[in-house]
């Protein structure tokens, strides 16, 4: 590793989004690849930086097996999943940075240039939508009514984050899906509790938190979060979050609505979570209408998905342009927070 470059202060935690998933180690590594992939593309040095760093850079809490009904995916869908990530970076590395909806750019334009029609591919998502709503719904249900489950959730993500701050770790949280609101619940825990494991860390931060494929923003979802009793001042949000993105593709019906100013944003701007400041507004950003190109993985016998596209799947988030450029900025230590110099990309 470059001398000039050391990582060995930096920790990136990853969230998975709905179940069913492929065993631990296998997720863990397509979701890093991804993300190589992605920061190599914007900064090379870094990308082999990151091969020769500790294993331990990138770590993924994985909640799927606290399901009851969970089933691990089996060899063959990996080996087909794995094919899929591949042609997502090929994408990626294809159009380079024209690989999102540029500011001001026409969605129909950008989409007709790689083969999509933005009507069909919103009937394609409404199709995609049966099975992933449908999974969405039972974790869900899970999850605001049984308590034990809950906690099994939320666990492996509490005890990386001790652990990170434990270390003295810079920690960026990269969540996705149902692991958005699981990351927010702990998140908050941490800022607002003082038993049960949370003591000591009141004053620990997370620099960035990353949210894709998020249903943070739908009144269902707010519903049943524990800063939900909680109306005034800093009390409904976390209090430890330096900086937050929020990514939506288009056509992500979990991802509605795709944006979280109105909700958070503005908000915890209101009562001094995140600065007004025009030169800080990188702070909390809404990055929508992205491109998610993963094509649809079936399990073997399943003849009833037609669907190409799963504008949800978290493969195609991971390697979003803007996601790969903050990521680097985070491990370079350029990320301007408050109080501190840095990137404002």
């Amino acid at each position: 590793m470059s001398a000039t470059l050391d990582l060995s202060k930096k920790r990136i935690i990853m969230i998975h989004g709905l179940a069913s998933k492929p065993p631990a180690k296998d997720l863990h590594r397509l979701w890093s690849k991804c993300l190589i992939e992605n920061i190599r593309l914007t900064d090379p040095v870094l990308g082999k930086a990151i091969d020769s760093s500790p294993g331990d850079l990138l770590t993924h809490t994985y909640w799927a097996n606290a399901t009851p009904h969970h089933i691990e995916d089996d060899r063959a869908y990996v080996k087909k999943l794995g094919v899929q990530v591949d042609k997502v970076i090929a994408e990626r590395k294809t159009h380079k940075d024209g690989f999102h909806v540029g500011f001001g750019e026409k969605l129909g334009g950008f989409f007709k240039e790689r083969g999509e029609d933005v009507a069909k591919l919103f009937t394609r998502a409404l199709t995609v939508k049966d099975d992933v709503a449908k999974a969405f719904l039972r974790e869900t249900e899970l999850y605001d009514e049984d308590q034990f489950i809950a906690d099994r959730m939320r666990r492996p993500l509490e005890d990386e984050l001790r652990h990170a701050w434990d270390e003295g770790k810079d920690v960026a949280l990269i969540s996705h899906s149902m692991g958005t609101f699981i990351a927010y619940d702990v998140l908050w825990r941490f800022s607002h509790r003082s038993v049960g494991g949370f003591e000591g860390y009141r004053k620990k931060k997370v620099q960035m938190f990353v949210t894709m494929g998020s249903p943070l923003g739908d009144s269902a979802i707010r519903g049943f979060l524990f800063s939900r009793r909680h109306k005034d001042g800093k009390r409904p949000f976390p209090t430890n979050i330096q900086m937050w993105h929020n990514y939506s593709c288009l056509g992500d019906v979990v991802s509605h609505p795709s944006t979280l100013a109105s909700e958070y944003f503005e908000p915890m701007k209101a009562v001094g979570l995140f600065s007004n400041k025009r030169a800080l507004r990188h702070l909390a950003i809404d990055y929508d209408n992205l491109h998610n190109p993963f094509e649809v993985v079936t399990h073997a016998g399943n003849k009833k998905v037609k669907e190409k596209r799963n504008p949800h799947k978290s493969y195609g988030y991971l390697v979003q342009p803007r996601l790969g450029s903050w990521t680097s900025d985070f491990l370079r230590g350029k990320l301007k927070l408050e109080g501190a110099k840095g990137s404002t990309r």
